[in-house]
């Protein structure tokens, strides 16, 4: 899994919030206080959903991976126990994705509206947002 955090392109940046670091500022994320208003929580819970969403993507794709490794020596006719369970795991991370993308863009919309982004009708709010991230993050 640590392997996993490292390619996330905002792992460090959503850790530097999580610990409140000062060098986000200038992002107006914190309150008098020094903790996360509106804006910071809605972009904690955008990173946290976003990384999320990564992780269920790399699952598919493993399992996809290795569903192809078996299905390609497989002899033809009735597939074998392996393969049939390989076919129920491969359903569940996908609908384990499905719903990590929908809980993104549930993010994002939030996100969008607490910033408040302009949110062109051609790009929709996920393009939008991470064109933000891409911009204020990267």
């Amino acid at each position: 899994m640590s392997d996993f955090i490292a390619t996330f392109p905002w792992a460090l940046q959503l850790q530097r919030l999580q610990q409140h670091d000062p060098a986000l500022a200038p992002l107006a994320l914190f309150d008098a206080d020094g903790d996360l208003d509106a804006r910071g929580l809605a972009l904690e819970q955008l990173l946290q959903a976003g990384q999320a969403l990564l992780q269920r993507e790399a699952d598919v794709a493993l399992v996809a991976d290795e569903l192809r490794r078996y299905q390609k020596f497989a002899p033809p006719g009735r597939p074998s126990l392996q393969i049939v369970q390989l076919r129920r795991q491969q359903s569940g991370v996908q609908q384990a994705q499905r719903v990590a993308k929908q809980a993104f863009i549930r993010q994002a919309d939030s996100f969008a509206r607490v910033m408040p982004l302009e949110v062109p009708a051609k790009l929709g709010t996920r393009v939008t947002v991470e064109r933000w991230l891409r911009a204020n993050l990267g």
